[in-house]
């Protein structure tokens, strides 16, 4: 767990986005809004609107469970690896927006870590697998950072506004982004119709606003266990009516997009 004379610096005020300074149990913004720190060592900053008492932000516990089996085989190391690679040179903070369980941000050879994620129970693995980067609870489309605060921020598999992570970066800051590509997990996926056809194809193309973007493919041969744990980490867990099922034989089609604070 963080110490509390080590309070991240990018965090803000999910009210007013003002700095906080820290408390003995947490944080406060000069205008007075407390957040208590987890025994885990990370923030709960999302707010607006209550949920109902059986609602889950986010990934599920068992999706974020198998999701951390999986990546713990080590299936999709050249994804990560290619992700620490495009920023292997920033010194500065660096943040990971839909951060789950903490795997990819974990990959990322930088001193000064952080992760957002809606769901809380991401934030607690997360916070208790890489205890020595900085989490918190938040909203990737109001992110609770600092403006210009972030020399690198990426997203995979993730929602992202680019608008936040533009403003987030600091001056020459970078933005990376994971994203499916075409003909990304096509053997698990439901049958298409020419819509979703269509839609698909579109993902040959690098992401919007990517001033570099490489695209990495490659065929696993996975375990009936490791199939499970792929197909359950995605939103495909939601399309079985449609006829998506984990299978042993998958293709990885995925980019790795950047570019840079405008």
């Amino acid at each position: 767990m963080a110490e509390v004379s080590k309070v991240p610096s990018i965090f803000a005020c999910p009210h007013c986005m003002q700095a906080f300074t820290p408390t003995a149990h947490g944080v406060v913004c000069p205008n007075g809004h407390t957040f208590d720190r987890a025994r885990e060592g990370y923030l709960n900053l999302l707010i607006g609107g209550r949920l109902t008492s059986d609602a889950v932000p986010g990934d599920t516990p068992d999706s974020l469970a198998a999701r951390r089996r999986f990546l713990s085989t080590g299936a999709y190391t050249p994804i990560a690896n290619a992700l620490a690679k495009v920023i292997e040179e920033i010194d500065g903070p660096v943040l990971d927006v839909g951060c789950g369980e903490g795997y990819y941000l974990s990959q990322i050879h930088s001193p000064h870590k952080y992760g957002i994620d809606i769901a809380k129970q991401g934030i607690r693995m997360a916070s208790k697998g890489f205890p020595e980067a900085h989490f918190a609870v938040g909203n990737a489309y109001r992110l609770p950072i600092l403006d210009a605060s972030c020399d690198a921020v990426f997203s995979v598999f993730a929602p992202h506004s680019h608008v936040e992570f533009q403003r987030v970066l600091s001056t020459c800051g970078q933005w990376v982004t994971v994203t499916p590509g075409a003909h990304h997990l096509q053997q698990m996926r439901p049958k298409r119709d020419s819509s979703i056809v269509e839609r698909e194809l579109r993902r040959d193309e690098p992401p919007e606003h990517a001033i570099h973007a490489q695209r990495i493919q490659f065929d696993l041969e996975l375990s009936d266990a490791s199939a499970h744990d792929l197909f359950s980490m995605t939103p495909l867990i939601w399309q079985t009516a449609a006829d998506a099922a984990p299978v042993t034989q998958v293709s990885v089609d995925v980019w790795v997009a950047s570019g840079f604070k405008s």
